[in-house]
């Protein structure tokens, strides 16, 4: 119970988390339309912020795919194979994404030792928070596949409702 009551929360906190940012990416997107074309003078900043959000709204948002199992492929297997063959995909296909997921989150923290003193041209912060969103995006879905994966070999299948 303890267990699922956590992964409930996380689901929450990452489902409001990339809800906060994509608020945050259309407020500053909207901001530099606003400040090109009305006020003729455009921000400096704001096109390095909205990439870095899309950054990660990708990777969290990938990590959320993978909790709520939208994958293209996976879903018209769902419909073309019998139960038993579709739980046996499912766990081959977990399988092969997680030893993937285990070198981009281990690629990804390396990358991180190595750009820490770098900085973004506008905003002169350190490049290792959009570069961050590669280990932790991915140890999301790494946690998120795992899930998958254990409720195919109990015979149940996650909830698929997204829940803020």
């Amino acid at each position: 119970m303890f267990l699922r009551n956590s992964f409930e929360l996380m689901d929450r906190v990452v489902n409001w988390f990339l809800a906060l940012l994509m608020a945050g990416m259309v407020v500053v997107i909207a901001m530099q339309v606003w400040y090109r074309f009305v006020f003729n003078d455009p921000l400096s900043w704001s096109e390095e912020v909205g990439r870095y959000l899309f950054v990660w709204i990708s990777f969290m948002g990938a990590a959320a795919g993978v909790r709520y199992q939208v994958h293209l492929g996976i879903d018209l297997m769902d419909k073309l194979l019998s139960p038993a063959a579709y739980r046996i995909v499912v766990i081959v296909v977990n399988l092969i994404i997680q030893v993937f997921l285990l070198v981009v989150i281990y690629w990804g923290f390396k990358i991180l030792g190595v750009i820490q003193f770098q900085e973004s041209p506008s905003m002169n912060i350190s490049m290792r928070y959009p570069y961050m969103a590669i280990p932790v995006g991915g140890l999301f879905m790494l946690i998120n596949s795992l899930r998958v994966m254990a409720a195919a070999f109990q015979h149940r299948t996650l909830d698929r409702e997204v829940r803020l």
